[in-house]
């Protein structure tokens, strides 16, 4: 089991930030070859920490909005202080399981609400 910091892999995997706060598009082999490590140590790493996607999409936590808070902000700002605040976030977000049937359904409605029906 190798050790990975759990804020260091939170802003790689999920913010695309390297280990010097620069903003790159990342998958899960560059995170792997940043830490020197092989990807089933992050897969790992990610479950140790709770830091899979599938368990954030099930909390209380803004994601999208952290990475777009990554994303567009202007040069010169601290990419790591605005990933701190959401690593913060992140750390008091509440469990909150997705009911897939009702978001398939509320979007079909949606859809056809907007494209008429098909």
């Amino acid at each position: 089991m190798v050790d990975v910091d759990a804020f260091a892999l939170f802003c790689a995997y999920h913010l695309g930030l390297d280990l010097h706060g620069k903003r790159r598009p990342m998958n899960v082999h560059d995170v792997a070859r940043d830490f020197g490590l092989g990807r089933g140590d992050i897969d790992d790493a990610l479950e140790r920490h709770g830091l899979t996607s599938l368990r954030l999409m099930n909390l209380d936590f803004d994601l999208i909005g952290a990475r777009m808070d990554v994303d567009v902000s202007p040069p010169g700002v601290d990419l790591l202080s605005i990933a701190r605040m959401h690593w913060d976030l992140l750390q008091t977000a509440v469990e909150r399981p997705r009911d897939w049937e009702q978001e398939r359904s509320d979007d079909e409605r949606e859809n056809e609400r907007i494209f008429g029906k098909r």
